[in-house]
Parts: C-alpha cells; sequence; structure tokens
C-alpha cells in the first residue's frame, strides 16, 4: 500500500472514530420537506478541492451513516485534497429536531471520549464575502496524529456560539427555549503545526461556502446569534 493510499486510510478510520461518541440530538421531529439532504447540498468539487479518490471506499451516504450511529439523522463524511496533496477531513453532522437550550456534542467531549488528548479550544473568524463566520478551533492528540479542528454549530437556522454568549444572552436562551434541527460542521486535518491547518481550514470553508448557493449557504452559517 502506497504511503498516499495508508494516510487517507487514516484519515477516513479517524473521522470514523471520532464523528459520533454521545447523542445531542433528538430524534427528528420535522416534516420530510423541511429536512436538509446532505449528499445532495455539498458538492464533490469546489475551489481547488475535490473527494479524495483513495478514501472513496470509506464514503457512506449521508443517511446510512446517520442510521448507523442512530443518534444523528444524517453524518456527512469525506476527506478532499487540493492539487498541493493537503487533505481535508470534512464531517457535518445534522439532527432534525434539536432544542436550542441543549448543548451539541462538540469536538471537545467526543474527542476525548475517544481517548485523544484535546488542548484549549479558542474563539476566531472565518472571513466569508458576506460576513464573519464565527468559529471555535482546538487540537487533538493521539501519539503520532496531531489533529487540529475547526467547527461551528447551527440550532434553529441560528449560530450557536456557545461560551461566547453573555451571562443575560444565556439566561434569556434558557428561559425561552425553542426547538429546532441542530447542524455541526467540523474542518480537521493532520498537521504538526496548527497555524498552517487553521490557515488551510480557513481556505477550504471559504471555497465550500463560496460554491454553495445563497440559501444552502445560509443554511450551514445560520443566522448571527442573539438573545
Amino acid at each position: 500500500m502506497s504511503a498516499s493510499r495508508r494516510r487517507a486510510v487514516l484519515l477516513a478510520l479517524g473521522m470514523s472514530s471520532t464523528a459520533v461518541l454521545a447523542a445531542w440530538l433528538k430524534p427528528s421531529a420535522l416534516p420530510a420537506a423541511a429536512r436538509i439532504d446532505l449528499d445532495r447540498l455539498l458538492p464533490a468539487q469546489f475551489g481547488d478541492w475535490k473527494l479524495d479518490p483513495a478514501a472513496a471506499a470509506f464514503v457512506r451516504a449521508a443517511d446510512r451513516r446517520g442510521a448507523q450511529v442512530r443518534i444523528y439523522d444524517q453524518v456527512f463524511e469525506r476527506t478532499f485534497i487540493n492539487p498541493r496533496g493537503d487533505r481535508i477531513m470534512l464531517s457535518v453532522a445534522y439532527g432534525g429536531d434539536q432544542s436550542a437550550d441543549m448543548q451539541l456534542h462538540r469536538p471537545e467531549v467526543c474527542y476525548r471520549a475517544g481517548g485523544f488528548e484535546v488542548g484549549s479550544s479558542s474563539g476566531a473568524s472565518l472571513r466569508l464575502p458576506e460576513r464573519e463566520l464565527p468559529v471555535t478551533r482546538l487540537t487533538a492528540r493521539l501519539p503520532g496524529r496531531p489533529e487540529p479542528i475547526t467547527y461551528w454549530a447551527v440550532v434553529g437556522g441560528r449560530l450557536d456560539v456557545g461560551e461566547r454568549l453573555s451571562l443575560l444572552q444565556r439566561v434569556t436562551r434558557t428561559a425561552r427555549p425553542q426547538r429546532g434541527d441542530g447542524l455541526l460542521v467540523r474542518v480537521s486535518s493532520i498537521d504538526q503545526d496548527a497555524e498552517h491547518a487553521y490557515r488551510l481550514h480557513a481556505e477550504f470553508a471559504a471555497a465550500m461556502l463560496k460554491a454553495l448557493p445563497a440559501a444552502e449557504r445560509a443554511r450551514l452559517t445560520g443566522a448571527d446569534s442573539h438573545p
């Protein structure tokens, strides 16, 4: 097996082992017409990025992956590669019924449960043409496998900024819980240089979102959160 093939296999196995390790989404209560179809939503190629053919054997339909893990309606997992040979792992988990006052099952939790050493998280922003998208960054590690991670979450159509909420916003959100679907987008790569990885994540995410029609882009990024 070639080095490129081995690396693709490791990436694919890593995605499967960390994608879903606890339940944060309730069973779907939305009508079928209102649900998102991740396999149709996300393109196989955009900008300089395309699906990694070496990882194609590990690709499963998002609804089948969701049924397998049983705690999501859909889990979209793909590895993308650019002409320089950089690989990015994209995971999008979706559930049709998510209480806005519940904590999403975030990488800080699932990676640690999977045996990773998880560093502290920090806030950052991705610069998109129409807005700045707040995201969370952190690095998870196994021996010989450092994985910088960038992610964001959308609940009920609104960007969930989690710990960035003020005390008043948290109290207000708890007092007026809303229900809606939930979606978590995670971009990661295996890289010793976290800052290089985060720049690559930003490049990848911007290219992916730019390739989507406005309505689908809004679905993946949500509206800015407020009390």
